[in-house]
């Protein structure tokens, strides 16, 4: 499965220290139409699972060795990393940090610090959409609003403006 996915996604070679795979999942207290916001190809279930099996099975050294000899190499110094993105309120979950090389620690601090400010980006585009949302909000404002948005029984599309992610 590593193997046919990499190729498919042509991702087989200048590997970066980290390849991330993000599942999709959305949490939030009022919405009546969760499973459709939820992984379709998950059956409207969370994608993180899915992802953090994916690396797992990735950072196997016995599946590198197999991959290697179908003449797909990964470099050791490249980690695969599991995450879900709540696309409600922009949090992500990283998955088995703490196996992380020693190495390859102050990269991932440097990764994660970088992804959150996609998410307060992400929150910010957002929010230009939403009539509740405050006016000329800095980016912390706008990720409020919008985490607020998650356990706000008000709200009955909490999610909305969501609809523009795409990033690879």
């Amino acid at each position: 499965r590593v193997f046919n996915f990499l190729r498919n996604i042509n991702l087989q070679q200048g590997l970066a220290p980290f390849v991330v795979m993000v599942g999709q999942g959305s949490v939030s207290q009022n919405n009546a139409h969760m499973a459709a916001y939820d992984c379709g190809a998950c059956s409207g279930r969370h994608g993180g699972p899915n992802a953090r099996a994916f690396a797992a099975m990735a950072n196997r050294p016995a599946i590198r060795a197999v991959l290697k000899n179908r003449g797909l190499s990964i470099p050791d110094d490249t980690w695969f990393l599991g995450a879900e993105h709540n696309t409600c309120d922009e949090s992500i979950t990283w998955y088995d940090t703490e196996q992380i090389p020693a190495a390859l620690q102050p990269a991932f601090d440097q990764l994660r610090s970088d992804v959150f400010y996609g998410c307060l980006g992400s929150a910010h585009e957002r929010c230009r959409r939403l009539m509740s949302a405050p006016q000329n909000a800095s980016l912390p404002q706008s990720l409020a609003h919008i985490a607020g948005r998650a356990t706000d029984y008000s709200q009955a599309r909490p999610e909305l403006g969501h609809m523009n992610h795409a990033a690879a």
